[in-house]
């Protein structure tokens, strides 16, 4: 369940989001904490997609009275961020997390439906990267030809189908050794943590910490970053930065209402 911060649309739709299987679940094998922190990650880019989805229809035009080029500059930069979110989260899943299950299982392919789903959004997901990064602020457009939101809609539901999918297949791997799942699910995490450096820190960790609701579900201990990581980031590296406006929540994890919903607001 979502603790909403008011009546108004929020980042929990239009794609629904993902129950959290140890809320139902019981069990000491690490199949159901990896399944669970997983969820916990595919709803962090749930969230901050249906926050795009949500706001972008309201941020101002060229040719509205109302336009300011901040607004536009601080949302392609958000969009762009969160398009690196879902490219990193895939790689170290690719690289790393998929192969070492294959190994230590001893099970060729184990991870080869994930994988192949990859591909079915990689095109689009690359084309709306180009978009926030190579548009201009006076020729943003959120619907027509060119806008926005036919670029989103032509890979989102290969995506989102996925992100649900996933979690089913983790929840598939209850007969793997679960201690070597643990220290493969631990050796992830480091490389998680490692490949993104400045770019991790200045955009994606903001992001996560923005759409990682930890009222959810009566509350989950989601990211597992160090307890100074939201003092940093507000007061630190993603300070001044107007992008993260867009998140859901606060970097504490508490929902608020979404900054654009009919009107701009300042900072």
């Amino acid at each position: 369940m979502t603790t909403r911060p008011n009546a108004a649309p929020w980042a929990n739709e239009p794609f629904p989001l993902i129950e959290t299987p140890s809320v139902k679940r019981q069990s000491d094998h690490f199949y159901l904490k990896a399944a669970s922190e997983m969820t916990h990650a595919h709803n962090v880019l749930l969230r901050s997609l249906n926050a795009i989805l949500q706001q972008g229809p309201h941020i101002s035009t060229s040719t509205d009275s109302n336009y300011r080029a901040r607004d536009v500059t601080d949302f392609l930069y958000y969009v762009r961020c969160w398009v690196k979110m879902v490219h990193h989260h895939h790689w170290v899943e690719e690289e790393f997390i998929f192969p070492e299950m294959s190994k230590f299982s001893g099970r060729p392919g184990l991870m080869e439906g994930p994988r192949h789903q990859h591909e079915s959004f990689q095109t689009g997901l690359e084309t709306l990267g180009s978009y926030a990064s190579d548009t201009k602020p006076e020729n943003y457009r959120w619907i027509g030809s060119g806008g926005m939101k036919l670029i989103i809609d032509s890979f989102s539901k290969n995506l989102t189908d996925h992100l649900y999918a996933e979690i089913g297949v983790f929840l598939e791997l209850g007969d793997l050794d679960s201690d070597e799942y643990k220290k493969t699910w631990s050796k992830a995490e480091a490389v998680a943590k490692q490949s993104g450096n400045l770019t991790l820190l200045f955009e994606m960790v903001p992001m996560v910490l923005g759409s990682a609701d930890k009222t959810y579900e009566g509350g989950h201990d989601f990211p597992p970053f160090p307890w100074f990581m939201p003092y940093l980031a507000k007061y630190g590296f993603a300070a001044r930065n107007g992008a993260w406006r867009f998140n859901p929540c606060d970097f504490w994890g508490k929902p608020r209402p979404l900054a654009f919903m009919g009107e701009s607001l300042e900072d």
